[in-house]
């Protein structure tokens, strides 16, 4: 494959995956948070097991040896972070999550000093911090003294960061010869069993636009948002590097930004200039981690949100 086309498809993946918060926001309109969730989750997971089997033939005895990690994983890290990830949309815009979202790759290496020992470096507070106030100009409308009165939403994105950068540094400590097809497919898989009380609980008295749009975004959410995503992410890495790739994750909050002004959402030099804040501080903090932390940090992403 030439290059052209995977920079074209790593593009494509930042779209779909700002898109997904955008989705989420107009699938909660006609349904339960847990239930739009549930039901992306079963597709995603459908397709990523086809794909899973026919790329790796795996074994159960591979399976079996890092079964109860993948539980913790899936549990902690995909079905706490999704839950709270989209119930977040119930009581926020989908820019917030977004941009908090966003700071993830320099939680990740924040929780990797605790728990795996790794050095931070000075760089990486300064991007910290730029992200940081980046993400409170927005979420405070501009006004960083009211960050008393954030909303609930932001709360729930904020607790989905960090127990998806929990997933990411819980997985590079704990999960030994697992691929990313292997621990993706099988932390989805046990995220989706989490879900599955969840699948029928509909709200009464729905249209049936709300209901049929809502279905659209849940089939974009869990085909697009989720598995082609990965797919394409890792073609990135494999064929123009994880530094290269890493870049397009910064177009996420900006796709979300661009579609919610095209929704009618009310954007500002505030929302921009926030937005911007966060990639630069993400830029500037990811840019000085080395070799494989770096990769690893970056490739915490591929597992699609």
């Amino acid at each position: 494959m030439k290059k052209g086309w995977t920079y074209i498809r790593l593009l494509a993946a930042a779209v779909f995956w700002g898109a997904s918060f955008n989705a989420g926001e107009l699938a909660i309109q006609a349904m339960p948070p847990l239930t739009v969730t549930a039901w992306r989750f079963i597709i995603a997971t459908i397709l990523m097991l086809l794909l899973f089997l026919a790329k790796e033939r795996p074994s159960w005895g591979s399976i079996r040896s890092s079964l109860w990690v993948y539980i913790l994983l899936g549990t902690v890290g995909v079905f706490v972070t999704n839950a709270l990830q989209f119930t977040a949309l119930k009581f926020t815009q989908p820019l917030h999550p977004a941009l908090i979202m966003a700071t993830n790759p320099i939680l990740t290496s924040i929780l990797a000093v605790p728990l795996l020992k790794e050095s931070i470096r000075i760089r990486q507070i300064i991007g910290m911090l730029c992200s940081m106030v980046g993400v409170l100009f927005v979420i405070t409308n501009g006004v960083l003294s009211q960050i008393a009165s954030i909303s609930l939403g932001d709360f729930f994105a904020m607790g989905a960061n960090i127990t998806w950068a929990l997933y990411g540094v819980l997985g590079r400590k704990l999960l030994r010869g697992s691929t990313p097809l292997a621990t993706s497919t099988m932390t989805m898989a046990v995220a989706t069993v989490c879900f599955l009380p969840f699948a029928n609980h509909f709200t009464a008295d729905v249209s049936r636009a709300s209901l049929t749009i809502a279905w659209v975004s849940i089939v974009f959410m869990g085909t697009f948002g989720a598995v082609l995503t990965f797919l394409w992410w890792n073609q990135g890495i494999a064929k123009v590097g994880a530094s290269r790739t890493s870049v397009f994750f910064n177009l996420v909050p900006v796709v979300t930004l661009i579609l919610s002004a095209l929704m009618g959402k009310s954007m500002g030099w505030i929302q921009v200039t926030g937005t911007f804040a966060v990639i630069l501080g993400v830029i500037t903090a990811i840019g000085n981690v080395r070799g494989g932390a770096r990769k690893e940090v970056i490739a915490n992403t591929e597992r699609s949100l």
